[in-house]
């Protein structure tokens, strides 16, 4: 059962949902999230990892189940370059903005912390896309949506770009939503210890202060 604006308020009221900064409205059926400081914003870091690869012998692949995301994250991920306009480079940032070319993907995280609580949770929250964004062919949050029960920590969004146009992100900017269901009892185990990501503020999953460059 999804939870209404009614319901999404009073379990934020009550501690059985974490949205911090609270939100300053709520929709019917969920919750606006916002791109997190300009600085958070990452990209894969191809020629250091090409460079390194090469190195060792090998072409550079990556295989995908024997990465560690903590270790691999912090090595191979820096800030985008500064914009030029006849640049090659799919993300750049321009000031204070991100500028995601077509086929561009960056890595940015929500400025909102959110989960539930270690003991007695009962939700389960889902973050998705908002459709308004998406006809632009703005892709949010391309891996599984959910937010496990008794997680709690900044969502790292992957957003890529598959539309025509350059588009153009702010920190601050409500690029994606969040939506709440009741789960039948529990767990019996949390999250925090078995979860690589739990309490992440990194793309990395890594905790403390921003380690993006």
């Amino acid at each position: 059962m999804f939870l209404s604006d009614r319901d999404l308020a009073w379990a934020i009221e009550t501690g059985r949902l974490t949205v911090e900064p609270k939100p300053k409205k709520i929709d019917p059926t969920s919750i606006d999230l916002h791109l997190g400081k300009i600085e958070d914003a990452v990209v894969w870091d191809i020629d250091k990892f090409t460079k390194e690869m090469r190195a060792s012998g090998n072409r550079p692949e990556l295989h995908v189940g024997q990465y560690s995301v903590a270790e691999f994250a912090p090595k191979f991920t820096r800030a985008p370059p500064d914009y030029q306009l006849d640049s090659d480079s799919k993300v750049m940032r321009r000031g204070d903005q991100v500028v995601v070319k077509p086929l561009g993907f960056v890595l940015w995280m929500t400025e909102e912390v959110v989960g539930t609580p270690k003991n007695n949770a009962d939700l389960i929250c889902f973050v998705e896309g908002k459709s308004t964004k998406a006809r632009t062919g703005m892709v949010v949050h391309l891996t599984a949506p959910i937010i496990h029960s008794t997680w709690t920590g900044n969502v790292v969004l992957e957003i890529v770009n598959l539309g025509p146009f350059d588009i153009v992100f702010h920190a601050g900017d409500a690029i994606a939503q969040l939506t709440v269901c009741r789960i039948t009892s529990s767990p019996y185990k949390g999250m925090e210890g078995t979860s690589a990501t739990y309490g992440q503020t990194h793309v990395s999953g890594q905790r403390g202060p921003s380690q993006a460059p």
